[in-house]
């Protein structure tokens, strides 16, 4: 603006200048048009912010390391005759840092503002201020926006180094059963309230006091996925993705699980899944998790490892049975 003002005073100098040396009407024509840019320039800039429209078309989900952008589209009477700046501050939720920009609206009215995908994560783009200037850009207008859009670079499924194992990743445990017709049994003392007829005779008349039958099933316990929190982006992609992998797989074998997230500095957060919408939405929620800040001297090789186990759901009984889940 300041050097669009001293091009207009060089100009405006020349002019009158040619005005004193040549005093024919081509002088005075070319004096009076200087005089009277700028109260043009103002009325056009007046003209444009009063009627100028702004939309925006913000991708909601974008996969990692996918090229994506948000539509900025600007318009009204005097929008050919008038150029905007766009101010636009850039937070990162995880790693919680922030960036500001300034975009220019080219003069088609439409820009495109780049969105990073190089890490997953939400991402929050709050469109502040639109600057609306005169096609000289003598003057401008300021106009509050104050709208923001958040945009979630989702992981891209990555197969783990151990491929989960359904009979390793399954534990059997034993429970009380509700049906008394079940063919696993533990043997009690009998206790008042038990029913008659689960006494188990035979065996009460060896021990000489009155034992019961106490039936028994098998379940599977919940597999669990473990992602610990780091700072290390390139780290934490990997796993993420490698969680969404096995996470899918327990859903195709029709397995519920739980996702653990283990923060280094707090408790940890668990999401239970058993549909792709359980483990959309709890994906949405680790990517809005603020990361750690780590010690770049102190870290360690094991920080952000994804870990995979399985383990039992309840405290077995005498007869348990368990698989080995590592």
């Amino acid at each position: 603006m300041v050097r669009s003002w001293a091009i207009y005073i060089l100009s405006l100098l020349s002019s009158f200048v040619f005005f004193l040396c040549y005093k024919m009407w081509v002088s005075w024509i070319c004096l009076i048009v200087i005089l009277l840019i700028p109260f043009l320039s103002f009325a056009m800039m007046l003209i444009a912010s009063r009627t100028m429209t702004f939309n925006t078309q913000c991708p909601g989900n974008v996969l990692i390391g996918t090229p994506t952008s948000i539509l900025v589209t600007t318009g009204g009477i005097a929008s050919y005759f008038s150029y905007c700046r766009l101010k636009m501050t850039v937070t990162d939720r995880m790693a919680g840092t922030t960036k500001k920009h300034t975009i220019a609206i080219n003069d088609k009215g439409t820009s495109k503002i780049p969105v990073n995908t190089d890490h997953c994560g939400s991402y929050s783009y709050d469109l502040t201020w639109l600057t609306v200037y005169d096609l000289f850009g003598l003057f401008f207008t300021k106009t509050n926006i104050n709208k923001t859009n958040e945009i979630l670079v989702k992981p891209a499924p990555s197969m783990p180094d151990v491929m989960p194992d359904m009979y390793g990743f399954k534990a059997k445990n034993l429970r009380k059963s509700k049906q008394p017709g079940a063919e696993i049994y533990d043997i009690k003392e009998y206790q008042i309230g038990d029913p008659i007829r689960s006494i188990h005779w035979k065996m009460s008349a060896k021990k000489d006091t009155l034992l019961v039958k106490e039936p028994l099933e098998e379940y599977g316990g919940h597999s669990r996925v473990i992602l610990r929190l780091t700072g290390d982006r390139d780290k934490l992609d990997l796993h993420l993705g490698q969680i969404i992998f096995t996470s899918r797989f327990y859903i195709e074998h029709e397995t519920s699980h739980k996702i653990r997230i283990i923060p280094p500095d707090k408790g940890e957060v668990s999401f239970e899944i058993e549909s792709e919408t359980d483990l959309e939405r709890a994906i949405s929620k680790i990517l809005r998790m603020k990361l750690p800040k780590e010690d770049p001297h102190k870290k360690s090789d094991a920080d952000g490892k994804a870990e995979l186990e399985s383990r039992d759901g309840a405290k077995a009984s005498q007869k348990e049975e368990t698989s080995d889940a590592d």
